[in-house]
């Protein structure tokens, strides 16, 4: 309830914050055409003041044809100078002011976008700290207050297990983040890619048994320059996210194979798939598809934005493709 006040109270203060810019902007617009036109209003007075006043002037002197005379014409480019000038100065005014504002809408956009990333991060993390914390207290008061049969200690023992893989694997993907936007210093060395997938596979064998298909390439497949921890919880974090984005699918599938001068892996599923409105942000920090009070599948919005940081980091590639008839593909490129 604490954080649903607070996503309330944010909404609340962001939809005031929009009204009021959208009101200054407003306000600052008209004020501008307002002033243009009384800058514009004033020079036609002042025009017609001076050509009447040269006109008596010159009806006085006997001039026969007063508005061909050049004392006359010099007022009228006079004034036609001043009118261009205004015009000029006017509509630069105008194009920086409107500039300047969709700037600062862009800016304003980027921060609303990031502190709702981060609101949806805390609504995460708490959830995903919460709920096996209480499942592991709920487990040790169980043992401590009942008379269990072996059966029964052995089931809660492998679900007490299972929640605290869920808070190292958190811990993991936090320190992890960390240490990969921190300047971390990777440990490039030769690395067998049919090894490391095959390591990645085994840990998710462990929580997904028989979900996971893995076409073992023919012949050895060896990366010059690879970072083995960092690249290997990459990768099972797209194996992982495979899995827990496609519930309703019996298995994902694995392709590891060379292309050229690349190491090319495949991870495919047969979910929902990823909408093409939401594959430019799938990899920034905290985002996640949906609303955090609604969402059901577990996360924090860290995964994917673990694996872009590595990949780059190993001069590589992800993209996503369509699968068919449903799903998705991850597509891993990694140079040789």
């Amino acid at each position: 309830m604490p954080f649903l006040y607070l996503v309330l109270k944010f909404n609340s203060v962001r939809k005031s914050a929009n009204i009021l810019f959208y009101f200054m902007v407003s306000y600052i617009v008209v004020a501008g055409g307002w002033w243009s036109y009384l800058l514009h209003s004033k020079n036609i007075e002042a025009r017609e003041l001076a050509l009447d006043k040269i006109s008596l002037q010159l009806e006085k002197e006997g001039v026969a044809k007063i508005e061909s005379h050049p004392k006359y014409q010099e007022i009228l480019q006079h004034y036609r100078r001043q009118h261009g000038m205004i015009l000029g100065e006017g509509s630069v005014f105008m194009m920086l002011l409107l500039l300047g504002v969709w700037r600062i809408y862009q800016i304003r956009k980027k921060e609303v976008a990031l502190a709702v990333q981060q609101q949806n991060f805390l609504l995460s993390i708490t959830h995903e700290l919460k709920s096996p914390i209480a499942s592991v207290q709920l487990i040790l008061e169980t043992f401590q207050k009942r008379q269990l049969s072996p059966e029964q200690i052995q089931q809660l023992s492998k679900n007490g297990l299972t929640e605290n893989d869920r808070l190292h694997k958190l811990v993991q993907d936090l320190l992890l983040a960390a240490r990969v936007e921190g300047g971390y210093q990777y440990n490039f060395e030769s690395v067998d890619m049919i090894n490391l997938v095959e390591v990645c596979i085994g840990w998710a064998e462990s929580k997904y048994k028989g979900r996971i298909e893995f076409e073992i390439p023919e012949v050895d497949i060896v990366l010059k320059k690879a970072d083995y921890s960092t690249l290997s919880s990459a990768i099972f974090n797209l194996i992982e996210n495979a899995i827990k984005y496609a519930p309703d699918s019996e298995f994902i599938e694995l392709k590891l194979y060379t292309k050229r001068d690349f190491c090319i892996l495949e991870i495919k599923d047969f979910g929902l798939g990823i909408s093409k409105v939401e594959r430019p942000h799938i990899f920034d920090k905290f985002y996640r598809v949906g609303n955090e009070l609604t969402r059901k599948t577990k996360g924090t919005g860290l995964g994917l934005y673990i694996v872009k940081k590595v990949i780059d980091a190993h001069q590589g590639s992800i993209q996503i493709k369509d699968n068919t008839p449903k799903g998705s593909i991850f597509v891993v490129q990694l140079p040789l």
